[in-house]
């Protein structure tokens, strides 16, 4: 981590040895006191003062995911809240110690601080993956606030005409202004999938404005809120200002080089990214794509009205899929709808759309097979117009598996002596440094459900040698599978090379998750439609460059941080 005075003179340079994924300015420690706050990959939380000296530290045995500091006991300093991969939310006092503990039921996506309405029970607000909003109170105890639609990926709290409002962003680009009753005040597109929300209120007896920060991606946008307009007019008075960073592509870490400072275009990014090149030219637009969630299977199509006119009388038909190894349940928030079919009475134009996503319940440890489906609705002809989805392969057992904890000892038994188990294994040749392709490995095998039995790092004259190995069972079957991860690679390169060592009960499963891991940190396809990327494309994804799917218009970067 670098800390920079205001003319981008190096102040202070601390080195961690795992990623950081938070970072806050605050008083912990002290009153009125400029202190750091980082949280890491290993669950490091990290306070330092403003010469990089360390005030204390505590490990919390999770990845860090989000954090927010704020006053919860009205001591003038701030306490920390900080959101865990482990799906719990915890509250750090002033001196590290916990003071605060919520379980959260599903993945925590964002946390902030702040008053929203009379019905708040506690100062904190957690956004979990769902779209649910809780509010959680000083002793753990938390309310349901409200579930949120899109997808949300972050919010924050400010007080925009006398009145606190929730900033939401979601993974479609939008930013939603909501007030205690549910409402919506104001919205803003910018376009691509929002990753991080802050705001600054500047008030005088003159003039009140809230500034809205966001970052997507490689851009930051700064929008302006000005007080006195009317709700249907709020998303008018928002101004944007918008600076594009550099994009570098994993490059390796050095701890000598200076800051350098950039000036780059001010000027947004107007590019229109195609969805799929057979649809360019039409007004509605169809996405498509799945994951498993919960033990069952989501297949989600998206509908965009992209059109002048409403289309009504929507209808989205599951035609078939593979039915050996999985069942058709339901469709989500449609209790009433018939399970492959989902019924929608119009869609808005300018940018209107539905996603609802079709349940399906997995009966095997392996799912392969096709999902076939339909959209039909009628024009402002009122013609019915007929749009056949893209079909979408399904390969998967990873998420179908549970982590299994057994010894080392165990472990080396069982892939030693091979009585049960079949071995396979593949060489692939990465290009990623192996010091950050070591710390995505091990996030990638909690990711598809392998228990971490036991993981070493060592280097030697520059070469650096890792091994991970991990260890799950089948759902249905209960058929175990061992996986010996071997990476090896000089420190300041951008190449590695990845052993992957298979040992499994069951030898069909072996291809599926050598295919699994292989594209999980090579995206020779792409991770949203499954489409294979041509050559130049993937050099310009790992040249740092903007890299969008040609089959579905995916931004190729936010679709590989979301499946790692």
């Amino acid at each position: 981590m670098k800390a920079f005075d205001l003319e981008g003179n190096e102040v202070f340079l601390t080195e961690f040895s795992s990623n950081i994924t938070c970072f806050k300015i605050a008083s912990v420690n002290k009153k009125q006191r400029i202190e750091l706050i980082s949280g890491a990959l290993d669950g490091l939380i990290y306070v330092m003062d403003t010469n990089g000296n360390p005030i204390w530290s505590t490990e919390l045995d999770s990845v860090v995911i989000c954090m927010e500091t704020g006053d919860l006991r009205d001591d003038n300093r701030h306490e920390i809240v900080v959101g865990l991969e482990n799906q719990l939310i915890l509250g750090l006092d002033n001196d590290g110690s916990s003071f605060i503990e919520f379980k959260a039921k599903e993945p925590i996506i964002d946390c902030t601080i702040g008053d929203f309405s009379d019905d708040d029970i506690g100062r904190i607000f957690v956004l979990l993956k769902s779209g649910k909003v809780f509010n959680v109170s000083n002793n753990g105890s938390s309310r349901l606030v409200f579930k949120l639609q899109n997808q949300p990926t972050c919010l924050t709290l400010c007080n925009f005409n006398d009145q606190p409002i929730m900033v939401i962003g979601d993974k479609h680009g939008f930013i939603n202004l909501i007030n205690p009753n549910e409402e919506i005040i104001g919205e803003y597109k910018i376009g691509k999938k929002i990753n991080c929300l802050d705001n600054y209120s500047i008030s005088s007896e003159q003039i009140k404005k809230v500034l809205l920060a966001t970052a997507s991606k490689n851009t930051i946008t700064l929008l302006k809120l000005n007080k006195g307009k009317t709700t249907d007019h709020v998303d008018r008075t928002i101004k944007t200002i918008t600076r594009k960073l550099p994009l570098q592509a994993l490059p390796p870490e050095r701890t000598s080089e200076s800051p350098k400072i950039t000036q780059v275009d001010s000027k947004p990014d107007t590019t229109v990214i195609p969805v799929t090149p057979k649809m360019e030219a039409q007004n509605v637009r169809v996405l498509r794509g799945g994951q498993i969630e919960g033990g069952d299977y989501l297949f989600k199509v998206k509908v965009v009205n992209d059109g002048e006119y409403n289309v009504t009388d929507v209808n989205i038909h599951i035609l078939s899929y593979p039915e050996e190894s999985l069942t058709l349940s339901r469709v989500d928030g449609h209790p009433e709808a018939s399970p492959d079919r989902a019924k929608f009475h119009k869609i808005s134009k300018g940018g209107g759309f539905v996603s609802p996503s079709f349940i399906f319940k997995p009966i095997k440890d392996c799912i392969k097979g096709t999902v076939h489906a339909v959209v039909n609705f009628i024009n402002e002809k009122d013609q019915i117009e007929t749009i056949n989805v893209k079909p979408h392969e399904i390969r998967l057992i990873c998420g179908l598996l549970k982590p299994k904890t057994i010894s080392k000892e165990e472990f080396e038994n069982l892939t030693r002596e091979l009585l049960t188990f079949k071995k396979v294994g593949e060489e692939l040749i990465i290009p990623y440094n192996t010091n950050q392709l070591y710390q995505k490995l091990i996030l990638v095998l909690k990711s598809k459900n392998f228990a971490i039995i036991n993981s070493e790092k060592q280097e030697k004259n520059g070469e650096l040698i890792g091994t991970i190995k991990g260890f799950a069972e089948g759902t249905f079957s209960k058929n175990s599978v061992g996986l010996e991860l071997t990476l090896t690679g000089h420190k300041d390169e951008q190449k590695s090379t990845l052993k992957v060592d298979i040992f499994a009960e069951d030898e069909d499963m072996s291809p599926h998750i050598i295919t699994e891991f292989e594209n999980a940190v090579k995206p020779q396809n792409c991770h949203e439609c499954e489409e294979d990327l041509p050559p130049e494309l993937v050099k310009k994804f790992f040249s740092g460059l903007p890299a969008y799917c040609e089959a579905c218009g995916a931004d190729l970067h936010e679709t590989s941080e979301k499946n790692n």
